[in-house]
């Protein structure tokens, strides 16, 4: 943890984690000394990296390729099963999904609390319009704008120089960073946008007539539904006519590029840099590695991976595992590859 950063204020119990984990107190002696004292006496006051894990500090293990021998001390989440390859002295607190658990327990301590009182805590440098609609504990920020018809509901935090174009909405609960612009977009609940991200602007769509060529007006919106988390630095555009949409609990990452008319189902992730060309369908449970790129009118199948770096011009089928330029099913891709490279090895030694 970067105490320049973050901090804590107090002490964090042994039995207060135990309790975020709906872990039971005999569930954890069975791992560890069963000396009553253990959960009295010990206390987290500090979050480190594993390789880094000390007295009072906690950490998670996933790694079992760590090196274990230089940790000797210390609070670590970890698997039941990898419980014997930690030094005896590390206070194991079991736990199937350790990082979640980790996770779990950052909530708890640093999630953002925009304001702990119930009444609406409004920049003076801010400006509002007189028919927006503002919830109970909603925070906005200095020189951001508010356009008229715009609702923003309960305890959602709207950080500076953010703008919000007339009759969008912003459901509960949500962060909207500073710099972020938001034109024509309805939000769900507990959406995340960092950073200076662009929603709902007009996508690239038009008719080739030579000089006298410019951009179909568009005339549909975005749609973003619950537990959306959007990176820095992302543009994701309104459709040409109907809806943009994106699903529940998608993940999306830093300078991501969603086109007009993409529809994103629920719980499908987008690592950096990945561009989607219009009308793009990404069915549920879609991930998509760094750098891929999707051309237009393009159906991924549910549950499918894309390596990074793929170049994507043909629709999948679910399930589908693909990776290459252009993209294929990845065991054919990495045949094609070791096939290349010995290619090239047998005409250097000619």
């Amino acid at each position: 943890m970067n105490k320049n950063f973050f901090k804590i204020d107090y002490k964090i119990k042994l039995l207060d984690i135990l309790d975020i984990l709906n872990i039971s107190q005999n569930e954890f002696f069975l791992q560890n000394s069963k000396n009553k004292d253990l959960l009295e006496k010990n206390f987290v006051e500090d979050f480190v990296s594993f390789e880094n894990l000390k007295k009072n500090k906690l950490s998670f293990l996933i790694n079992i390729n760590s090196n274990f021998k230089k940790v000797s001390s210390g609070i670590c989440i970890v698997k039941k099963e990898n419980v014997k390859l930690l030094h005896n002295d590390i206070i194991k607190i079991p736990f199937n999904q350790p990082k979640k658990g980790f996770s779990d327990i950052l909530q708890t301590y640093f999630e953002k609390n925009c304001s702990k009182n119930n009444h609406k805590n409004i920049h003076p440098l801010s400006s509002i319009h007189k028919t927006a609609k503002i919830g109970k504990n909603v925070f906005i920020g200095e020189f951001t704008k508010i356009a008229e018809g715009v609702i923003i509901e309960d305890n959602t935090h709207v950080s500076e120089r953010v703008s919000i174009s007339a009759n969008c909405k912003i459901g509960k609960n949500c962060f909207i960073g500073a710099g972020v612009v938001i034109e024509c977009t309805i939000m769900d609940k507990k959406v995340v946008v960092a950073h200076n991200s662009v929603l709902g602007k007009a996508g690239f769509g038009f008719v080739p007539i030579g000089p006298r060529t410019k951009l179909i007006p568009h005339i549909g919106g975005l749609k973003i539904g619950e537990g959306t988390n959007i990176g820095s630095g992302c543009t994701i555009d309104r459709g040409l006519i109907d809806n943009t949409s994106i699903g529940k609990y998608v993940m999306i990452d830093n300078q991501v590029h969603i086109g007009h008319n993409c529809i994103i189902e629920d719980y499908c992730i987008l690592a950096g840099q990945v561009g989607l060309s219009g009308s793009v369908f990404l069915k549920k449970n879609v991930v998509l590695g760094g750098d891929v790129s999707i051309r237009d009118n393009v159906t991924i199948g549910k549950n499918s991976i894309i390596a990074g770096a793929s170049k994507v011009f043909n629709s999948f089928p679910d399930g589908s595992n693909l990776g290459g330029s252009p993209a294929q099913d990845i065991n054919s891709w990495k045949r094609l590859v070791v096939s290349q490279r010995m290619h090239n090895k047998k005409r250097k030694k000619k």
